[in-house]
């Protein structure tokens, strides 16, 4: 690892080593990273790629870390932060912004802009990048349905290439787009009235309060709805709201929802996991599937 190393640190001043990754997680969980990389732009993004190619060393893209989790024994290869892919500019109604730029920062501009369409985003954490992989959005309304295109590094051969909306086979709370790297996104959004606009991020962000456990760490909904019902419902049917081991608990406030109530381990919210996944199995005869990404090694096999 000395050589790849040297070899990285040519390519990027902002190598790190054995960075704790729950500083970067939104869980606050998760242990280091062999090496911490965040690109200044595409072209040193790029080479960092090529580098790992060649190397054979894995990869671990992560956006804003709100959609993870990742184990306590850390990611012995090289985590590519995109915080600094963070460029925007609008071009009519349409947005184009790279992968790190922030969901409450595209809110800002559509709000300047007096853009509207974007405003069910509101109080969802993560990029852009992140948010486009699992086609973030409610009920009836994606992320999806606005993009135009966007532009992503296949895994496979370190490209570049253009793919329109149309040829990702979007669906719920999926793209298919885990062998990519998405760089740029464009957005087709509609002109509105910047008062309506701020009401309406204003009324998204006050149900998100009431109905979900904001400011404390968590990663989001854990599982993804089944089909014609409610993963919350389902788990707080199987009398699992407010269960904890150690400090990760199933949210009183939101069943989906796990939390991490201060010195939580990756491996304590993975064992919740799979009781959650257990119980329903046993009570419903339903498999909850996690919308979260899990990464690295844990203690219990999932069964």
């Amino acid at each position: 690892m000395d050589e790849i190393k040297t070899v990285l640190k040519k390519t990027s001043e902002t190598l790190q080593e054995n960075f704790p990754l729950s500083a970067l997680t939104s869980f606050k969980t998760g242990g280091p990273a062999r090496f911490l990389i965040t690109p200044a732009d595409k072209d040193e993004l790029i080479e960092t790629l090529e580098i790992c190619e060649r190397h054979s060393i894995p990869i671990l893209i992560l956006g804003k870390g709100t959609n993870i989790l990742i184990s306590d024994a850390g990611f012995n290869g090289v985590v590519i932060s995109t915080k600094n892919l963070n460029r925007t500019f609008v071009e009519g109604t349409d947005i184009h912004c790279q992968s790190g730029v922030l969901l409450s920062s595209l809110l800002k501009i559509c709000i300047e802009k007096s853009l509207k369409g974007m405003e069910f985003l509101s109080g969802i954490p993560g990029t852009i990048g992140g948010a486009i992989i699992s086609n973030a959005g409610l009920k009836k309304e994606w992320l999806s349905e606005k993009l135009i295109k966007i532009k992503a590094i296949s895994f496979s051969n370190i490209k570049e290439s253009t793919l329109s909306r149309e040829e990702i086979p979007f669906k719920y709370r999926a793209s298919n787009l885990e062998g990519y790297l998405i760089t740029d996104a464009i957005f087709r959004l509609d002109k509105g009235k910047k008062h309506r606009i701020k009401e309406d991020i204003a009324r998204y962000m006050s149900q998100r309060i009431k109905t979900q456990p904001l400011g404390i760490p968590s990663a989001g909904s854990v599982f993804k709805n089944p089909q014609g019902s409610f993963a919350g419902m389902i788990i707080e049917k199987s009398g699992l709201k407010g269960y904890a081991i150690g400090d990760a608990s199933i949210s009183d406030k939101h069943a989906n929802f796990i939390i991490n109530k201060g010195e939580a381990t990756s491996e304590d919210i993975y064992k919740l996991i799979h009781i959650v996944k257990r119980q329903v199995k046993k009570m419903y005869n339903i498999e909850l599937e996690t919308e979260i990404k899990i990464i690295g090694s844990f203690g219990e096999q999932e069964r």
